[in-house]
């Protein structure tokens, strides 16, 4: 079975955090409208502004991930926390507890027995591109974002279920080579994404509940990201 290399997990958090759970347009007929940053903001203005002001949001998530080779996803589960001046903390509490922390400063994983993995930015420029690329995804950004994807857009659904659909395409190979496209829905939160990878596999992410943390983060959060 395949395992995610240190830099594809670190574009596959990038990527799976902002999201929504707008079904109504086509997956696949996203990617017939390209749109530039400024038709993206206009698209995701309402999403985009309380996120813009927020110091973190904290949520669950469910993710399933697809395998040519295997009848079933697999399934893990956890929760998250996302603060703007530190990072991302991953926790997966099934099927085995880890956790994974991604900083702009680097990388690092902590498995269920207690071993722990490190990548440095310096050392792995890739860290620091997923780094950079979250931090835009967080704000919704998307005027940075075009900078390493070609952006599609379209809005969904009506009244109160209004939303949007957003497709991502790398413009680098080396991303390419880590994932194919995203298809990203949303409404006024994030809750879903599928990303479709180079080898074929498709990956499902649900985030049921976020949390905008207005009032900034705890000693509790702060000390999650401690080295």
């Amino acid at each position: 079975m395949r395992r995610a290399s240190g830099l594809s997990l670190c574009l596959l958090l990038a990527a799976q955090l902002f999201v929504g759970n707008a079904m109504a347009a086509d997956e696949q007929g996203v990617f017939a409208h390209p749109l530039t940053p400024a038709q993206m903001s206009a698209l995701l203005g309402p999403a985009a502004k309380p996120l813009a002001a927020a110091p973190g949001l904290r949520g669950r998530f469910e993710q399933r991930k697809y395998l040519p080779e295997l009848p079933k996803p697999l399934l893990s589960t956890g929760e998250f926390l996302f603060a703007r001046d530190i990072g991302v903390w991953w926790h997966t509490r099934t099927p085995f507890d880890s956790v994974f922390i991604l900083t702009r400063e680097g990388a690092r994983s902590r498995d269920e027995g207690g071993a722990e993995t490190r990548i440095s930015a310096d050392e792995q420029p890739g860290v620091a591109v997923a780094a950079r690329i979250f931090f835009a995804l967080f704000a919704l950004d998307f005027e940075a974002l075009s900078k390493d994807f070609d952006t599609y857009g379209v809005p969904t659904g009506s009244g109160k279920s209004a939303g949007w659909q957003v497709g991502l395409r790398p413009k680098l190979a080396a991303m390419a080579a880590v994932f194919r496209e995203s298809v990203i829905d949303g409404t006024q939160n994030a809750n879903r994404i599928e990303l479709r990878d180079a080898h074929g596999d498709r990956t499902e992410i649900l985030l049921p509940e976020v949390t905008i943390l207005s009032d900034g983060l705890s000693a509790a959060d702060r000390q999650r990201f401690a080295k």
